[in-house]
């Protein structure tokens, strides 16, 4: 809700001229994302500005990361960054405190219990990764993770193997012409949708 109240405050609102450098923007329930055009200490000002325009309405935001070029930012369970060619770059974001740690096999559950799980966490890896090599990376850390839950190691392999050949095509967001459930649009033309689990990156 306080992230409704904001972005109506700053996109609909009286003092449009301060997102002027605000290029793209996307949120997830109380998490968002941005592109910025301008230097970090533009963009601490910019910050500082919001915060005067939006206390008005009992809002702060107290917590953001900026970073340049070619640098990762994390979002949700996503770190992405623009190399210098401008193209957007993806990978998986991981806690400290995520311990990767999964049912144990030999439980009292289906096989095809196992098999989904392998299946489901490294399909989930090719929706974030946009980069081949790093997939294959990232799906070779999970494979040792099952490894230590005692999934079996052909199962794994097999899995694993199959999803590293799979394209990453993306599914089109729905069309809400049809649909009771409201799809949020980006209002900026060609704008990169950073949330690239759920759409194609250029969004």
């Amino acid at each position: 809700w306080d992230w409704l109240r904001m972005g109506w405050i700053l996109c609909e609102g009286t003092n449009q001229e301060l997102m002027a450098n605000v290029k793209s923007v996307k949120r997830f329930i109380d998490d968002g994302a941005g592109l910025f055009d301008g230097t970090k200490r533009q963009y601490s000002d910019f910050i500082n500005n919001v915060n005067t325009e939006i206390s008005k309405f009992g809002l702060l935001i107290d917590e953001y990361s900026v970073a340049d070029n070619c640098t990762y930012i994390s979002f949700l369970d996503i770190k992405f960054c623009f190399d210098q060619d401008g193209n957007l770059q993806t990978d998986l974001f991981t806690k400290e405190t995520d311990s990767r740690a999964y049912l144990f096999y030999g439980s009292c559950h289906p096989n095809h219990v196992y098999s989904s799980i392998v299946y489901s966490q490294c399909l989930r890896l090719r929706r974030i990764i946009n980069n081949d090599e790093r997939l294959s990376h990232r799906i070779d850390e999970l494979v040792q993770c099952f490894y230590n839950s005692n999934f079996p190691k052909k199962m794994v392999e097999k899995i694993s193997k199959k999803v590293k050949s799979l394209p990453r095509k993306l599914p089109p967001p729905r069309d809400a012409s049809h649909s009771s459930i409201l799809v949020p649009s980006s209002p900026v033309k060609g704008s990169i949708r950073v949330i690239s689990t759920f759409g194609s990156d250029t969004d």
